[in-house]
C-alpha cells in the first residue's frame, strides 16, 4: 500500500487556526513535561486512530494487507518525537515518554523539543500532518556579563509552542495542555526580562536613586565654600556615571542568577548569587530608606 492515503489526509482546507505561544518566565520539572507529553501524544493517537480509520482500501489490495498497513500507521505514523539536548551538545531522542526516565539523560538539559510531525512526515513522503503542534523549551542563560548593546530588549530565549490545525476542537486542546501542563508555574521574576524593563529601571529606580546619593556625598565631600568646592560638579557627573554602570552589571547579574526558564533537574548552582542579589537590593534599599527619611523633617 502507498502512502497516498496520508497525503490526501493532510489536504489544507479554507479554514485554518495558528499560534505561536512564547514559553518565558516558568519553572519546569521533567515529570511536568512527562505529563504534558503523555497527554500530547494521547491526542495524537486518537486523530491518527481517526484518520487512519478513515482510509479506502485501495483496488487491489488484499483485506490483511491493508489491515496490517493501518495498524502500522497507527503504530508509526502518529507519535510525539523528543529530543532532549544538553550542554555539551550530547542528544538522546525517543518517541515514548519512558525517554524522561532515562538514567541517561544529558543533565543538566540545555533544550528539550517534541512535535507530532516528525513520525507523520516518514510515511507521508515528508508532508507535514494538517493538524500538527511544536514545542521548544530552552534553559539556556544569558551571559553573567553581557556586552550586548541592547540592553532594553528582551532576554534571549527561543521557548515557544507552535500549533497549526485546521480542527478548532484540536487547536484548543493543544493549547490547554500548554496552558495546563507547561505553564503551570510562573516565576515572579519573569517580567524583569521582558522588553524596556531595563530603562525602566534606568528613569524610575537607578538614575534617581544614584541622583540622590552622588548629590549628598558631593555635598559631604566638597562643601560649598571649600578649598575642593571646584571638584563638586566633576564628582556628581563621575558618580552618576558610576553608578549606572554598576546598575548595568547588577542587572546582568540578575539575569544570569534568575534565568527565563528554570529546570528544576538541572539543580541550578546559581542559589548562592540569589541570596547575595537579594542581600545587596535590600542593603540599598534600606540604606536609602534611613537617608532619606533621615532628610525628611518631622512634624
Amino acid at each position: 500500500m502507498s502512502n497516498e492515503g496520508l497525503n490526501d489526509a493532510r489536504k489544507p482546507d479554507a479554514l485554518w487556526y495558528e499560534e505561536t505561544i512564547p514559553v518565558r518566565g516558568y519553572r519546569l520539572s521533567l515529570p511536568q513535561i512527562k505529563n504534558a507529553y503523555r497527554e500530547l501524544q494521547q491526542l495524537t493517537k486518537s486523530e491518527g486512530d481517526h484518520i487512519v480509520d478513515s482510509l479506502k482500501k485501495p483496488d487491489g489490495d488484499a483485506d490483511e494487507v491493508f489491515a496490517e498497513r493501518k495498524a502500522f500507521l497507527k503504530k508509526d505514523a502518529f507519535r510525539v518525537t523528543v529530543s532532549i539536548v544538553g550542554f555539551d551538545g550530547q542528544t538522546v531522542y525517543g518517541e515514548t515518554e519512558a525517554i524522561f526516565d532515562l538514567d541517561s539523560l544529558p543533565l543538566p538539559i540545555r533544550t528539550i523539543f517534541f512535535t507530532n510531525t516528525s513520525a507523520f512526515r516518514r510515511n507521508a513522503s515528508g508532508n507535514e500532518p494538517r493538524n500538527r503542534f511544536s514545542i521548544w523549551l530552552n534553559f539556556e542563560k544569558p551571559p553573567l556579563f553581557d556586552p550586548n548593546t541592547l540592553v532594553s530588549d528582551r532576554t534571549p530565549n527561543s521557548s515557544n509552542a507552535q500549533i497549526n490545525a485546521d480542527d478548532i476542537g484540536y487547536f484548543r486542546a493543544v493549547r490547554n495542555i500548554i496552558d495546563s501542563k507547561i505553564k503551570m508555574h510562573r516565576q515572579w521574576y519573569a517580567l524583569l526580562h521582558g522588553k524596556g524593563v531595563y530603562d525602566a529601571g534606568v528613569w524610575f529606580v537607578a538614575l534617581p536613586y544614584a541622583l540622590y546619593w552622588a548629590t549628598i556625598y558631593m555635598d559631604y565631600l566638597f562643601p560649598d565654600g571649600s578649598k575642593y568646592a571646584s571638584f563638586r560638579i566633576p564628582f556628581y557627573i563621575y558618580a552618576v556615571g558610576i553608578s549606572l554602570v554598576i546598575y548595568r552589571i547588577l542587572i546582568g547579574y540578575f539575569k544570569w542568577a534568575f534565568p527565563v526558564n528554570l529546570l528544576e533537574e538541572n539543580k541550578d548552582s546559581a542559589t548562592k548569587h540569589r541570596v547575595l542579589l537579594g542581600a545587596i537590593v535590600m542593603a540599598l534599599v534600606i540604606s536609602g530608606a534611613k537617608s532619606l527619611l533621615g532628610k525628611i523633617p518631622l512634624f
